[in-house]
């Protein structure tokens, strides 16, 4: 088939300009058009048959990802809908093809791990190296200060924006004022969060 295609580009470079297809002059452009041809038809046979091989439409895979790249290090799309399906044993065949095919429209996280495996091929032994985490009390105090106090901070802050913002587009708020005695107030609470509710 590649010979034939070959054969072809060559006769249809001939026909073209047959007077001069063999001056001297004109021979050496034309061999390098002909193995021009010819490499791009290699290339591009062999890009249709790793995306055949794969499982995947061309427009399928993520830019910058060659299909070659994916199936030595990653696999086919079948292997990886069966691991999807062994990892995460709630997806359905179908949940587990929508999220490969996503997968492989994901650059970043295609790329990701790729390197991740080739890296793994090379020393079977290696792990990631995280950030330990400080668990001490202070820190897990700090942590917690810090992240309600912004956001209670910007609460406070808001408060008097919304109301104004409020009071301008003619809303009224519900206000709650509550009797006296502790029934009471419980039912009155228990009707304002109710009304909120419903």
């Amino acid at each position: 088939m590649r010979s034939f295609a070959v054969l072809i580009s060559v006769l249809v470079a001939v026909g073209i300009d047959h007077s001069s297809a063999f001056s001297p002059s004109r021979s050496l452009p034309l061999l390098q058009r002909t193995s021009q041809l010819h490499s791009s038809a290699v290339a591009s046979s062999e890009t249709e048959e790793a995306y055949k091989t794969l499982g995947v439409e061309e427009g399928k895979l993520a830019l910058g990802i060659t299909p070659g790249e994916v199936l030595e290090n990653i696999g086919t799309r079948e292997d990886l809908i069966t691991k999807f399906i062994v990892e995460i044993p709630r997806f359905s065949r179908d949940e587990a093809e929508k999220e490969v095919d996503k997968f492989l429209m994901d650059g970043e996280m295609l790329d990701l791990y790729i390197k991740y495996q080739e890296r793994k091929r090379e020393d079977p032994d290696w792990e990631p190296v995280y950030a330990e985490q400080d668990n001490s009390p202070f820190a897990v105090f700090s942590r917690f200060i810090s992240l309600y106090g912004v956001w209670i901070l910007f609460a406070y802050l808001a408060k008097d924006s919304v109301i104004e913002f409020v009071a301008k587009a003619g809303v009224i708020l519900p206000t709650l004022s509550l009797p006296s005695g502790g029934a009471d107030e419980a039912a009155a609470v228990s009707a304002v969060i109710d009304s909120f509710l419903m």
